[in-house]
């Protein structure tokens, strides 16, 4: 039994098969991740993701338990609710927790987009503006819990972070909300290559078998990075700076249209 089961989200009546299916690939997925301590799959996950802004998820202490709710439903005042995929609470040393709302895609795209409505209807928008007043308690995780920081991560099948579309979220929560937020990425594309490293030095074989299975459910489903051919190093050596791992990456403004003028002549 799947936790999308657990949660009604899997029916035989239900009309939207995109829909059931990213939300059986989140439940498989992160209901796998449960199993596992922290640093096997779902840190070195969240490690990969960058936002629009450029900036890398990074988590401040060491994550001494992970707290877990699945399509939670998120009603405040004055915003419009909604019910993002997961919501991790990564806690950390003195009852510090980070929360990371997590909206995931698979064939699918945006459920809502923004309205005449005073609020944020765009479904990231709508989410982050949720986030923003989100507590442990209101997850059921306790009132103990003290938050940390905030992030939405927004996790796709795509190679490359899906700009166009975080620009517009972003856009309607500043011009309503008045305030800047972010959005993080991560591609469903970047596990597979994480589950095999671990899978090489994992001595527990409980640890082995739950990486196996999400490595091989994502093998399935063609959700890989292109591999490209040999490796160039085993031919020559890359200089240092080619090993450096980024804390900021910038992505560039491609414009929409190209005015070019062609003249063409004929030439004996």
């Amino acid at each position: 039994m799947t936790v999308a089961e657990i949660h009604g989200k899997i029916s035989e009546t239900g009309t939207n098969l995109s829909e059931r299916m990213e939300d059986l690939l989140t439940s498989d997925i992160f209901g796998c991740m449960r199993y596992l301590p922290a640093q096997k799959a779902l840190i070195p996950f969240l490690q990969m993701a960058c936002s629009l802004h450029g900036n890398i998820l990074t988590i401040q202490g060491e994550v001494i338990r992970v707290h877990y709710s699945f399509w939670p439903w998120l009603k405040s005042a004055k915003r419009i609710p909604c019910e993002p995929d997961v919501v991790l609470g990564l806690e950390t040393e003195e009852n510090h927790v980070h929360l990371v709302l997590i909206e995931a895609k698979y064939y699918s795209g945006l459920s809502s987009e923004e309205d005449e409505r005073v609020e944020p209807n765009d479904q990231l928008a709508r989410e982050l503006d949720n986030l923003d007043v989100l507590s442990g308690a209101t997850l059921g995780w306790g009132t103990h819990l003290e938050i940390a920081s905030r992030v939405l991560l927004f996790v796709t099948q795509d190679m490359g972070i899906p700009h166009d579309l975080l620009v517009k979220s972003l856009a309607e929560y500043a011009r309503k909300r008045n305030k800047h937020g972010d959005i993080f990425w991560a591609s469903w594309r970047f596990l597979p290559s994480i589950l095999e490293r671990n899978l090489e030095k994992e001595s527990a074989p409980e640890n082995g078998a739950v990486m196996a299975d999400m490595l091989a459910l994502l093998l399935r489903k063609g959700l890989i990075m292109f591999g490209g051919v040999d490796p160039i190093t085993k031919y020559f050596a890359l200089p240092q700076f080619y090993h450096f791992t980024p804390t900021k990456y910038s992505w560039p403004v491609i414009p929409e249209s190209l005015d070019i003028d062609y003249v063409f002549e004929v030439t004996r």
